[in-house]
């Protein structure tokens, strides 16, 4: 029934809290916005959870939304503010430090070179196949943030420990890594010998 409707029509059904106008927006928009998300990752998963997180977002924030204004604009703007939120978030995390040190590494070997999204999903399968005590504290480290002492606190065992299992799980994935050179960074590795990864 809404299909027939302007884009300024539609947000004014949105605006009023008409739910089957917000799903005629879906339907009208998913594609776009799936497309326009696809210029800042290649990742599906990424992809399909920014649409969903854009969308949910219109319809979280209806009664804000001026009804006079452009539906295209509105939605695009929320796209470009999540792309830019989702490439902050990627370049201050440390796997993608070390996806920066790899792709240096391998600059001048064309053949051996991978996409951001492909290492660390070869890097998480790894950390996935190592031993659930090693797998723990470097996963609590590298993709939750906390420190060597923080971890010792979650898990109730001592600094010196933490630092023996990551040391332990960073040997097994440098060899595991060893085809693609070293993905690790250097930074990481010289913590592992000194102890401040994380600190």
């Amino acid at each position: 029934m809404h299909q027939n409707l302007s884009d300024k029509d539609l947000l004014k059904l949105l605006t009023s809290g008409s739910e089957t106008g917000f799903n005629e927006i879906c339907r009208r928009y998913t594609r776009r916005l799936y497309l326009y998300c696809q210029r800042y990752t290649r990742s599906r998963f990424d992809i399909e959870n920014l649409v969903q997180d854009i969308l949910m977002g219109v319809w979280a924030y209806r009664d804000r939304i001026d009804p006079e204004g452009g539906l295209e604009p509105l939605l695009m703007s929320i796209a470009r503010r999540r792309c830019v939120d989702m490439v902050r978030e990627t370049v201050n995390s440390p796997v993608y430090e070390d996806f920066v040190e790899y792709r240096d590494s391998v600059a001048d070997d064309s053949g051996s070179e991978l996409e951001y999204e492909e290492y660390s999903a070869h890097l998480r399968e790894l950390i996935r196949k190592l031993p659930d005590n090693q797998r723990l504290v470097i996963e609590l480290s590298r993709f939750h943030y906390l420190s060597n002492d923080e971890i010792a606190r979650e898990l109730g065992i001592s600094e010196k420990t933490v630092r023996n299992r990551i040391s332990l799980g960073l040997r097994r994935l440098r060899v595991n890594l060893g085809y693609v050179r070293m993905l690790i960074l250097p930074a990481v590795m010289f913590a592992e010998l000194y102890g401040g990864w994380c600190k």
